[in-house]
C-alpha cells in the first residue's frame, strides 16, 4: 500500500472497463487508486499498467467479492488495519447474467446483491474512514435503464416487494428474468444514492459526520466492459470486439454510446472536480454528456428508498455500532 501524500480513491471493479478506465484517469490527476475486485491477477495487472503508466505508488489492490457479504467485512476490517483514510469510493463494480438466477454466499439473487447490497454494506462500513477526509464523495454507478421513459432496449424496472426482488431480482417470485433483474438493480442503485445523501444530511446536523457527498452516474452503453462476460460466446465477441469500434465512431454524435476511456473520464471526474465538491445528490447521466440532470420520477421516491435502505440494513446485518447513518 502506498505511503504518499496522495489522497486515496477506493474503485470497486477496477481492474477492467469503465473501471479501470476511471482508475487510470484518477492515478493521471495525482490520486492514489486502490483497485477492490475479485479477480485478484487482473487487478495485479491493472496496477502494473497504471503504475507504468503514473509513476510507484500510483495504484495498489485488495481482495473484494461484493457477492459475500462476509468479504466486504473483511475488506473493511483490512481497510482499518492498514489506517487508510479514502477521500472517495466509486462503487462501479457491477454484474449482468445472461441466465440464472445465480446465488449469493447469502443466497441472494447475484445482480441484487452485487450491484446493490455489497456496495451498501461497503459504503456504511467504510464511513468512519470517509469521514476523515476533509470532504469525502461517495459515487455510484447507475444507468438509463433505470428510467422507464428512456428507449433502452430493456424492460422497464418493475420492483413489487423488496424480499421478492432479493430472491428474483424481478416482481415474480417463481420467475427470474435476468435483464429485469439488471434494470431493477440499477433503480435500487439510485435509491440508494439519494437516501445516502439524505442521511449524510442529517448526520452532519446531529451526529457531527463530516461533509461528504453522494451522486449518481449513467455512464451509457459502454461495449466492451465486463458486463458481458456471461454473455453466450457469439454475443461476447460481438460485445468485446465489435461494437466497441462502433462506439468510438458513434460516441461524438450519440452521448449515450461511449467507448471506456470516455465514460471512465467522466467517472472520474466526479471524484476530481473542485466544482462539484459541495455537489450532492444528483444524477450525472450521459445523455447530458454528464452534467447534473433529473433522474426518472420514480427514482426519487423518498419512501421506497427509505423501506429499501432498512432493507438492505437488515439482510446484510448492519448495525448501529457499525455505521453512523443506521441511527439516523
Amino acid at each position: 500500500m502506498s505511503t504518499d501524500k496522495r489522497q486515496t480513491v477506493i474503485v470497486t471493479g477496477g481492474n477492467s472497463g469503465i473501471g479501470y478506465e476511471c482508475s487510470r484517469a484518477l492515478a493521471r490527476a495525482g490520486r492514489h487508486v486502490l483497485i477492490a475486485a475479485r479477480n485478484r491477477d487482473a487487478s495485479v495487472a491493472a496496477v502494473a499498467d497504471i503504475e507504468r503508466e503514473c509513476g510507484a505508488g500510483a495504484a495498489s489492490e485488495l481482495s473484494l467479492d461484493l457477492a459475500s457479504l462476509a468479504s466486504v467485512r473483511g475488506f473493511a476490517r483490512e481497510i482499518d488495519a492498514r489506517g487508510v483514510k479514502p477521500s472517495a469510493l466509486v462503487c462501479n463494480a457491477g454484474v449482468q447474467f445472461f441466465a440464472g438466477p445465480e446465488r449469493s454466499s447469502e443466497g441472494h439473487e447475484l445482480t441484487f446483491a452485487v450491484n446493490h447490497l455489497g456496495h451498501f454494506l461497503l459504503v456504511n462500513l467504510l464511513l468512519g474512514r470517509l469521514a476523515e477526509a476533509a470532504a469525502a464523495r461517495v459515487v455510484v454507478v447507475a444507468s438509463g435503464v433505470h428510467d422507464p421513459a428512456q428507449t433502452t432496449g430493456m424492460p422497464k424496472p418493475r420492483v413489487a416487494d423488496l424480499k421478492t426482488l432479493a430472491a428474483t431480482g424481478g416482481d415474480n417470485p417463481d420467475a427470474f428474468d435476468a435483464r429485469l433483474a439488471y434494470v431493477n438493480s440499477k433503480l435500487c442503485n439510485l435509491w440508494f444514492t439519494y437516501e445516502l445523501d439524505r442521511r449524510l444530511r442529517a448526520a452532519a446536523r446531529w451526529h457531527g459526520l463530516g461533509a461528504m457527498t453522494s451522486n449518481g452516474f449513467d455512464p451509457g452503453l459502454v461495449p466492451g466492459s465486463g458486463l458481458g462476460r456471461d454473455y453466450p460466446p457469439a454475443l461476447r465477441f460481438v460485445w468485446q470486439r465489435v461494437l466497441p469500434g462502433i462506439a468510438r465512431v458513434l460516441s461524438p454524435v450519440l452521448p449515450t454510446i461511449n467507448p471506456a476511456p470516455k465514460s471512465g473520464a467522466a467517472l472520474a471526474r466526479l471524484v476530481t472536480d473542485p466544482a462539484l465538491a459541495d455537489v450532492s445528490g444528483k444524477y450525472f447521466p450521459s445523455h447530458s454528456r454528464w452534467s447534473a440532470a433529473p433522474s426518472s420520477p420514480l427514482s426519487y421516491d423518498a419512501t421506497r428508498a427509505a423501506d429499501l435502505w432498512a432493507f438492505s440494513a437488515h439482510l446484510s446485518g448492519l448495525s448501529t455500532d457499525e455505521s453512523p447513518l443506521a441511527r439516523v
